[in-house]
């Protein structure tokens, strides 16, 4: 983490074994994911990792995390997942969607949206009460 102002370095977040894909910063938690098919949680303040997200079975090449609970990542294992990033439970895990490479995921209160190497966007709405069972 650098101090974009006197251009220091303030902190170094080790602790993924290979190249990272994704990061996203709330300006409390930081929130990356990795070839090594983990998802961290680091305390931005202490440098700590506080949560270890695994269930991927390759690289995690995209999240979408908004500073809530809550983050969704999807994987060039063709899968999104939906995270308790306080737990590290997997709370919904979406799968035979998309026959590549995910690129990119998004999210708001009542929907996710997922880009793959297969062209296909795809989106779930959630805002007519569907329960996860129902999805799966």
């Amino acid at each position: 983490m650098w101090d974009l102002k006197t251009g220091e370095l303030l902190r170094t977040f080790a602790g993924h074994t290979r190249g990272l894909a994704c990061v996203q910063f709330d300006g409390k938690t930081i929130v990356s994911g990795s070839s090594d098919q983990l998802i961290k949680v680091w305390e931005a303040d202490s440098g700590q990792c506080i949560q270890t997200l695994r269930g991927h079975k390759d690289l995690v090449r995209t999240l979408h995390f908004t500073g809530g609970r809550r983050a969704v990542s999807g994987s060039y294992d063709q899968t999104i997942k939906v995270w308790d990033i306080v737990s590290g439970e997997c709370t919904l895990d979406l799968k035979d969607v998309h026959t590549s490479w995910v690129f990119d995921v998004q999210f708001d209160t009542s929907r996710i949206v997922s880009t793959s190497q297969d062209q296909k966007i795809v989106i779930w709405d959630f805002s007519k009460e569907l329960h996860v069972s129902d999805i799966d």
